[in-house]
């Protein structure tokens, strides 16, 4: 009868039932019918949460060097200050997104984050979400890698199969020995999170570097806050911590890192891009 009902109406479709039942069982019927679709309805909105979501902010300063390499990249433009915004970069705002997404004090405060959190809990199982519109997860993958821990990531070469197995392994809690042994890191783009479900067996993420793609900036926050719907979700049972890596100047100057967080996490951008208007 859904089908009919979608066709012609339901009220329509409830009137037109078959008349040999009294007016109070067709009442009763119409009555049943409005409540299990008000309560469909609501279900689908889903209930709040019983979770507490923190973010946290890790912020690091450039070396002397990769701070030389940033300046000269936007001497061009005669600019000379850190504090910047990609709007004034143009053209030139990629190439200094990716060397501060590639710096070195960058890789070694994702290194010393996921230590951060191993130290308290050993076993819990992180994603690292990085952008990879400016070399973020080329460079997220390079310092992991450098840094001799056991790591998945999803690769373009990788099968379907192969990909929904390495998934599978952040999926679901660990309940054998195998899957103890297995790596407790996964890295993906942002452009990878889509349809993930994480919540069961995760609830630590760290977001690289922030996700940057142009002047759209729900379209960014949407994207951020898609990453850390994959942990945050019904069926987490945790509190859910993310954690932004921030890189400054040399001298913990404000930078394009800081210009496009406050950007993503503006109230009324985020309230754009999840459309959780009141």
């Amino acid at each position: 009868w859904r089908k009919e009902e979608r066709e012609s109406g339901r009220d329509l479709f409830l009137n037109q039932q078959e008349g040999s039942k009294s007016r109070e069982y067709r009442c009763a019927i119409q009555e049943a019918c409005h409540l299990y679709v008000t309560e469909a309805c609501q279900r689908n909105r889903g209930a709040e949460l019983q979770v507490k979501l923190t973010r946290e902010k890790h912020a690091v300063n450039m070396s002397e060097s990769d701070g030389k390499r940033f300046l000269k990249e936007i001497a061009a433009l005669q600019l000379e200050s850190y504090s910047i915004t990609p709007d004034q970069l143009g053209e030139k705002a990629s190439n200094a997104l990716s060397i501060s997404a590639s710096s070195k004090s960058r890789h070694a405060a994702l290194v010393s984050t996921i230590d951060s959190i191993h130290e308290n809990e050993p076993d819990t199982k992180i994603i690292v979400f990085a952008n990879a519109f400016y070399g973020g997860h080329k460079a997220a993958l390079d310092a992991l890698t450098t840094s001799k821990k056991q790591f998945c990531h999803i690769s373009e070469n990788d099968t379907v199969q192969e990909q929904n197995e390495t998934i599978s392994w952040f999926r679901h809690v660990d309940a054998t020995e195998e899957d103890r042994s297995r790596p407790r890191i996964l890295l993906l783009s942002f452009e990878q999170a889509a349809g993930h479900n994480l919540q069961e067996a995760c609830h630590s993420v760290i977001l690289y570097d922030p996700m940057y793609s142009g002047t759209d900036a729900v379209a960014d926050a949407s994207v951020e806050e898609q990453a850390v719907g994959r942990v945050m979700r019904q069926g987490q049972k945790f509190d859910v911590t993310v954690t932004r890596i921030l890189v400054r100047g040399p001298d913990g100057e404000r930078s394009l890192d800081d210009w496009i967080v406050e950007r993503n996490l503006d109230e009324d951008v985020l309230r754009a891009a999840t459309s959780n208007f009141d």
